[in-house]
């Protein structure tokens, strides 16, 4: 089974009792790293490394025995010998105190992470053991960020928050600050400093606090295929600032965990052929919850504007008065074919192609347009249809087509077929939906060369590196 991941957790360890049983370099340098956070540290080991000389540590000169951890608040084993840290941990386990062998995460119960540290501000990175080096890397990365202007600014944050304890009601005052653009106000921060980011924060609350009631808006964000990395950065942003988050049933849980903890959650997902929340009641849901104050992120599949609706929730909030903001996502109808290794346009094969829905709003199957290739969203169960519709536009029974099931996520399927046999080949591959159909010459392109989707498919997943 799969190890579930390890809850991140900052101690208190000032004043605290801690044991360190190994007086070696891995010793030393844990006892450095405790009495940082303020620990009071005692040592135990036959012998000591000299930098122990240096150091406000309580040092016992023996081998470790058992009850030496007693009152310890967490113990850390660092001898060189297993026998010794395997009993050291077994005594701990017993009187429930936590205890870590170094490089042993099997007995661990906590892992000390690699800390990037300015002001305030702390930045933990843990590997559960597993690449401590890269972890430290991690760390390098984390500390230059938080070199350049992120301290101050948390600590100019931490000073005007708590002016507003006193002006603000606290769901105001939540959905102020969470309201604000961080990577806007660093960029303010970094080249004009402190004193104009102030200015600015301040000049925003003196904004609000004319206001009774704090004004919402609506943000819809195009999400992308599928994959979480596939987002854009803006889309990411917004997904920072969201106070409310209404989104799809095809949004991937790595973006969903990417909003703030006290994001409010409204799945609205729709099913085709199946249970769906209507229309009207999203764009009702939209309005409430703007008119409540919140930065409402609408995060929809693919593009907002490609079969998504995005037009009607923006009419809905309009007519309601409420902001509305788009940030455009990658739309599947393209991004999908691609991550498959399908050019939708290729030389001598395709200047042209077009994007149809495998129904129309009044039921009927869609309309084969005048273009060499033809992408084909949604066309589950009206496939045998849009065929025929094919056929009687003139194009041949032997024209290539490839269907390609949740693109760009794990379980990406794709059947190359033709025209002729398509609805068969969907039926015998029990392809379920998402399912998007490309027909024309580059489909039988990409099955000539299946090198291409196999390298695409290597990328990996939820980095999302905003």
């Amino acid at each position: 089974m799969e190890r579930p991941p390890l809850y991140p957790l900052f101690l208190d360890l000032a004043s605290k009792d801690v044991l360190v049983v190994g007086g070696g370099r891995v010793g030393l340098r844990k006892s450095r790293e405790l009495l940082a956070c303020g620990a009071r540290v005692r040592v135990i080991s036959p012998t000591f490394d000299p930098g122990f000389d240096d150091l406000s540590v309580t040092r016992i000169p023996r081998a470790w025995r058992p009850g030496d951890e007693g009152r310890a608040r967490l113990v850390v084993a660092a001898t060189d010998d297993p026998a010794v840290n395997r009993a050291v941990y077994a005594n701990c386990s017993q009187q429930r105190i936590l205890c870590n062998v170094v490089d042993v995460p099997t007995l661990c119960d906590f892992h000390a992470a690699a800390v990037a540290r300015e002001g305030s501000v702390q930045i933990a990175i843990g590997t559960a053991g597993a690449a401590p080096s890269l972890a430290s890397w991690a760390r390098r990365r984390m500390q230059e960020w938080l070199s350049d202007g992120v301290a101050g600014l948390v600590d100019l944050f931490e000073r005007l928050r708590g002016e507003t304890r006193t002006t603000m009601e606290p769901g105001e005052r939540e959905s102020f600050w969470k309201s604000l653009d961080p990577d806007h106000l660093l960029e303010v921060f970094r080249s004009r400093g402190a004193d104009a980011c102030e200015t600015e924060i301040r000049s925003l609350l003196s904004g609000r606090n004319e206001t009774a009631t704090p004004p919402g808006r609506v943000i819809l964000v195009g999400a992308g295929p599928g994959h979480p990395d596939l987002i854009t950065r803006m889309g990411l942003r917004a997904l920072g600032r969201a106070t409310a988050l209404v989104h799809d049933r095809l949004v991937s849980k790595e973006l969903l965990q990417s909003v703030p903890t006290s994001c409010e959650i409204h799945p609205v997902g729709k099913t085709g052929f199946g249970k769906s929340h209507r229309q009207e009641d999203i764009n009702a849901l939209l309005v409430e919850l703007a008119r409540k104050g919140h930065t409402v992120v609408r995060l929809k599949g693919g593009d907002s504007f490609v079969y998504g609706r995005g037009g009607e929730e923006i009419e809905a909030c309009r007519e309601a008065g409420v902001d509305v903001e788009v940030v455009p996502g990658l739309s599947s109808s393209l991004t999908v074919p691609a991550y498959a290794g399908i050019p939708i346009t290729h030389r001598g094969l395709s200047r042209s192609f077009a994007v149809v829905s495998g129904f129309h709003a009044d039921g009927t199957v869609a309309r084969i347009p005048d273009a060499e290739t033809v992408v084909i969203m949604m066309p589950l169960h009206s496939m045998k249809g849009v065929r025929n519709r094919f056929m009687e536009a003139g194009w041949k029974g032997s024209t290539p087509c490839a269907a390609i099931h949740s693109g760009t996520n794990p379980d990406q399927k794709v059947v190359f077929s033709t025209l002729d046999g398509i609805d068969t080949d969907l039926e015998r591959s029990r392809m379920a939906s998402p399912l998007i159909v490309v027909v024309g010459e580059v489909a039988g392109w990409a099955q000539a060369h299946p090198e291409l989707a196999a390298r695409l498919h290597t990328a990996p997943r939820g980095g999302l590196a905003g």
